[in-house]
């Protein structure tokens, strides 16, 4: 058995690294959200609600779900890669996490724009 081209296995793990930096920075941007709600109420109690907090609570999750796809996907083609079959990864979890950022996004300019 041909050894595997080192480049292939450092692309892979670079790709990984990528979902870990994505996930690292919707986790942060989930904790500042979530921690808003309490500035919020400092700022318009009469105007305070719970949005802030749930949707850093959902980007919190979400950038869990970084990490838990990359490592799947970064498994999946690694033993691809070593066994020396073609790679065929998934586009749901790409999409899946694009669409979510994508509704949150327009769920915060929403909030955003009603207590304005």
């Amino acid at each position: 058995m041909a050894e595997p081209d080192l480049r292939i296995l450092q692309a892979n793990e670079r790709t990984l690294l990528a979902w870990i930096r994505t996930g690292l920075a919707l986790m942060a941007f989930g904790f500042v959200a979530a921690r808003l709600t309490v500035w919020l109420r400092l700022d318009a109690p009469e105007r305070s609600g719970s949005f802030p907090a749930w949707l850093g609570i959902v980007v919190l999750a979400l950038g869990t779900a970084c990490h838990v796809i990359g490592a799947f996907r970064f498994v999946h083609a690694r033993r691809a890669i070593l066994a020396n079959r073609p790679i065929a990864p998934g586009s749901a979890g790409p999409v899946i996490v694009a669409g979510s950022v994508t509704v949150l996004g327009i769920a915060a300019v929403m909030y955003l724009a009603a207590n304005a």
